[in-house]
């Protein structure tokens, strides 16, 4: 049996088989303790969920009470640092009267010891002047410590304000966390909490599947990852793209019952390890275009098309053609012709073949046992 041979271009496809895996997942936890009041609507297993719809409302009432706790005590502290804020401006008035009563004192007091040294004067009216600018000094003295003890208490208001602001936002946060919410569009799994059930910071309530990572893990033998290596052997510093495999894109198949559910994907990395057994390596391809509405979950078994690199000028032949793993005979003027090739590709039931190969000459697809060089042949 013989066929016409072609010499082309060929992009082979390579078909393998894989699982549909959650690319992210998070378990969905209580960040406070207490007691379930109320369930979501959606909170059951395999339920469609949207970014930050309620799965679970814990009993906000110790929140709620440590909420107005904290507000009231930050409002005392903003009470007392107006307070002293008050206080402070208060003596700085009646410092700045006293410092000038203290000039008032100071020119009296050095006029009377003029007056005395001139003899216009008596002594003990020397004596009284000095006696009023002193008190008057102390009184100065005493209004700067005052005012610097009351700056040192404000200080001591703002931090404690400081302090009590911030315990306000973690009661807040605690209260906004009695509301346990989806942190993106997924389906739930898991879900085995109740109401009236008391549950714990830690404890798992659900697991949530995100719709827009779910990927394709498949497994290359260690034949095609090689034919899809780049051809030199240095991987570039920094650039985690050592294939071609890292950014292309392949064709996902879901066979359901008599249907096929086809999805496009991208390859975003490869395994962190290769089997020692068979050589293979894991591939992980991103779904693309997956909504909420897709029937696809993770588990599925999918089937993979992986485009192969371009073959030039080479000839797709079945794989019973090749004799001795490089040979393959064609018929020219009747008779046999053996020539050698390269098999650079196989796809399916076929190889794909480089070599002394002449477009549209017949090549023998089925060997059989009397077949050698110039044996006179009859091509069907």
């Amino acid at each position: 049996q013989t066929s016409k041979l072609h010499i082309v271009d060929i992009r082979p496809e390579i078909r393998e088989f894989g699982t549909v895996i959650a690319g992210n997942q998070a378990d969905l936890r209580p960040l406070v303790s207490g007691r379930i009041i109320r369930v979501g609507s959606k909170y059951f297993e395999g339920a469609i969920i949207k970014t930050g719809e309620t799965l679970v409302i814990i009993d906000p009432f110790d929140y709620q009470i440590e909420v107005a706790d904290r507000r009231a005590a930050l409002t005392e502290v903003r009470t007392k640092i107006s307070e002293t804020k008050a206080e402070i401006k208060s003596e700085a008035r009646l410092l700045s009267i006293s410092e000038a009563q203290l000039n008032l004192r100071k020119r009296d007091f050095d006029r009377r010891r003029k007056l005395v040294k001139q003899g216009s004067t008596s002594r003990k009216s020397l004596d009284d002047a000095e006696i009023a600018f002193n008190e008057t000094s102390q009184a100065v003295a005493s209004r700067q410590q005052t005012i610097l003890r009351l700056k040192s208490r404000l200080d001591q208001y703002q931090a404690s304000a400081s302090r009590a602001r911030s315990a306000l936002k973690l009661a807040k946060r605690n209260l906004s966390e009695t509301k346990l919410v989806a942190p993106f569009n997924g389906f739930l799994a898991n879900a085995e909490a109740s109401v009236g059930q008391r549950v714990s910071t830690g404890d798992r309530l659900a697991r949530l599947i995100e719709v827009d990572r779910m990927e394709a893990r498949f497994r290359l033998t260690e034949r095609d990852f090689g034919g899809l290596l780049h051809s030199t052997n240095k991987v570039p510093q920094g650039n985690t793209k050592s294939s071609e495999l890292i950014g292309k894109r392949i064709r996902v198949r879901w066979r359901v019952g008599d249907r096929h559910l086809k999805f496009n994907a991208i390859i975003e990395r490869l395994g962190a390890e290769i089997d020692a057994t068979s050589g293979g390596v894991d591939v992980y391809a991103r779904l693309q275009d997956i909504h909420l509405d897709t029937p696809l979950r993770p588990g599925a078994f999918v089937e993979v098309i992986v485009p192969d690199r371009l073959y030039h000028q080479v000839a797709k032949v079945p794989d019973t053609a090749i004799v001795n793993e490089r040979m393959v005979y064609l018929v020219e003027n009747g008779r046999l012709v053996e020539r050698t090739v390269d098999v650079v590709g196989r796809e399916d039931e076929w190889v794909i073949v480089r070599g002394d190969l002449p477009e549209g000459k017949q090549i023998i697809t089925r060997p059989f046992p009397e077949m050698a060089a110039g044996l006179r042949v009859e091509p069907r």
